[in-house]
């Protein structure tokens, strides 16, 4: 074992020590597990990050300047090792605590997510029976290097936004190529492990992040996009929003648009039942008189099958592979797969089709229509590659930053069962003009636990998993204001800048005191913000001296863990040239023929989960498109 690879042994033992029978995270191989998927992800420059920090921690003069320890991490005891990764996660030094939480993240992710894990198993998780797949509705091919194809639109991206595209078009007898980037996951692949799940279907398998590692950012990466992992929550961008978009020149007809998505995912009500979490939340907030809702949800036939974050294998989940990418598939569009669009090709300074990689090479695509629907992240950096709106693409994007707080209740909650999302409060989301937060419950899964939840020392980490089946997940989505920008880093992947302002962290700050109120009033015995170093009450402590103490806590870089499922508005629709990238029909605005037909056209963050918005937003602007 090289000097290197000790050290990550060392690292993942401080995180998980064999402990009664049960094996240490490098008994199990998680250390090489890791390096894997470091490299899996395809930016050698973040593998180089790795080895240096290894290098230089397995020697003592190296980790001497790093933690003031003046020995190798490998040749440290257990005592030793977690005090060192105490020393990180507590650092003054924004790096450090990077370096700590991405460590801790990864071990912790795979240690409990992996199949076959006995420290899984000992949470009381238990993997549902599989249902029997749905047949696929969608034909998918991958194209043959080389080939030159012709079609009257292509189509970037099959998500939510670029299947309406599809649809309308392929519905209006134009020619319809749709291009994805990702391989094809049918329904008999949906529903399995959770680390399957996330390396198939989500983008950077499922480990993308801001560039200074603070937020952790999930995005669908798949053959019908967001669509296939959500969590079916369908809900129309509300008043102050919708006026917002209507002085950016979108106010026409979105009703409409609105009506004809709810349609045709059959959204509603009915199928929301209450899961653990889910019940828990509406305890709480009825018991504080703060007002909530029943999520409409994009469902026919849902059940508990739980894993709804890795795909829907009975179909029930209406996602685009059973809806809108299925009718564009119906009416002649063409759906190719693994064919990452490289560059828009404009000629006379009009849309003249794309050049994609695959397999062996490259294709080409020839059309005078381009619907760009790679997602907030992804589709700027396709017009930076090409040129085009190089000095607005990307600098508008907005997260929706998320913060979590989660509690143990007495009774199982199994919080990986049921519907996902069905109860909503905005009692908070106008509590800044108009901007504020919306609270809801999230499903979680043992790994997910294991890498949020936060980590002093493992014999603490492990009594909490040890009661994974009795946790509830309360979230806040900040309707933000501040902007982050997408680029392209220096080794050819993609930067996601992005930091909450000011407005953003007062809000992040309240939102966790507000969530910790909910738990205690639902009856939860011990409250666990997710922060670092942590900060837990439990039941017979005193309550508000520790709420004070928690509003006092600093919302700074991996101090306090984000999420962001919601990219949205890097491409945004507006009538000003200098701040928006197309107009309000969502014509790119130096690039007639190029359109944009995903949630980064989003003139605002929408407040809300955003996949209505976004479809209705697409289905406006393909109806323009047809038009032509």
């Amino acid at each position: 074992m090289s000097s290197r690879d000790q050290a990550l042994a060392a690292i993942v033992d401080a995180f998980v020590p064999a402990h009664d029978g049960l094996p240490s995270a490098s008994q199990m191989g998680i250390h090489r597990r890791l390096l894997a998927e470091v490299d899996a992800l395809g930016r050698p420059s973040l593998r180089r990050q790795l080895d240096l920090l290894l290098s230089v921690v397995d020697t003592g003069l190296g980790n001497l300047l790093l933690s003031g320890r003046p020995s190798a991490i490998s040749a440290m005891d257990q005592a030793a090792r977690e005090a060192w990764l105490r020393g990180l996660a507590n650092s003054p030094i924004a790096l450090k605590r990077t370096a700590f939480q991405d460590l801790k993240r990864l071990t912790l992710l795979l240690t409990y997510g992996v199949e076959d894990s006995p420290w899984r198993a000992r949470t009381g998780f238990v993997p549902p029976d599989p249902d029997e797949p749905s047949p696929s509705r969608v034909h998918v091919r991958t194209p043959r290097a080389g080939e030159t194809l012709e079609a009257d639109a292509v189509v970037i991206g099959s998500g939510a936004g670029g299947s309406v595209a599809a649809a309308v078009l392929a519905a209006a007898g134009r020619r319809v190529i749709v291009l994805e980037r990702a391989a094809m996951v049918g329904e008999a692949g949906f529903g399995g492990p959770e680390l399957d799940g996330l390396a198939a279907l989500f983008l950077d398998r499922g480990l993308s992040a801001t560039t200074d590692r603070w937020i952790s950012i999930r995005a669908g990466s798949a053959v019908g996009g967001g669509t296939v992992v959500n969590w079916s929550s369908s809900l129309r961008a509300p008043a102050a929003v919708r006026e917002e978009w209507r002085e950016a020149g979108v106010g026409d007809d979105l009703d409409d648009h609105y009506a004809a998505i709810e349609t045709a995912l059959g959204v509603t009500s009915a199928e929301s039942e209450r899961n653990g979490p889910n019940g828990r939340l509406a305890a709480g907030l009825d018991a504080l008189g703060h007002p909530w809702q029943v999520i409409p949800r994009n469902v026919r036939g849902c059940g508990d099958c739980g894993p709804c974050a890795v795909g829907c294998r009975r179909g029930a989940k209406q996602s685009v592979l059973r809806t809108y990418l299925a009718q564009a598939d119906a009416d002649g569009a063409e759906v190719l797969d693994r064919s990452e669009v490289l560059r828009i090709l404009l000629e006379g300074g009009r849309a003249a089709g794309v050049v994609a990689k695959v397999p062996g090479g490259a294709i080409t695509v020839r059309a005078p229509r381009v619907a760009l629907a790679g997602g907030s992240i992804l589709s700027p950096v396709v017009l930076l590659r090409s040129g085009i709106a190089s000095r607005t693409a990307g600098r508008t994007l907005h997260l929706h930053p998320v913060a979590a707080v989660a509690a143990l209740y007495e009774d199982s909650l199994a919080p990986w069962s049921g519907v996902p999302q069905s109860v909503m409060s905005d009692a908070f989301a106008e509590v800044d003009g108009r901007w504020g937060f919306r609270i809801e419950a999230a499903p979680t899964h043992p790994g997910l636990i294991a890498s949020g939840f936060p980590w002093w020392d493992s014999a603490g980490h492990r009594e909490v998993m040890g009661q994974c089946d009795h946790i509830a997940a309360f979230i806040a989505i900040v309707r933000d204001r501040n902007v982050g920008r997408i680029g392209i880093a220096r080794d050819g992947g993609t930067s996601i800048d992005y930091q909450p302002g000011a407005p953003e962290r007062e809000l992040l700050g309240r939102a966790s005191v507000e969530l910790a109120r909910v738990h205690r009033a639902a009856g939860a015995r011990h409250v666990v913000p997710l922060v670092t170093p942590p900060h837990s009450w439990r039941d017979g402590e005193p309550f508000d001296p520790w709420l004070d103490a928690l509003a006092r806590r600093s919302v700074s870089p991996n101090r306090i863990l984000l999420f962001s499922a919601h990219q949205m508005s890097s491409c945004r629709i507006g009538t000003d040239r200098r701040s928006s990238v197309a107009d309000p029909d969502g014509q790119v605005h130096d690039a007639p023929g190029v359109w944009v037909t995903d949630a980064s056209a989003m003139p605002t963050a929408s407040g809300v989960n955003p996949m209505l918005s976004l479809m209705a937003l697409a289905r406006r602007t393909a109806t323009r498109m047809a038009a032509t």
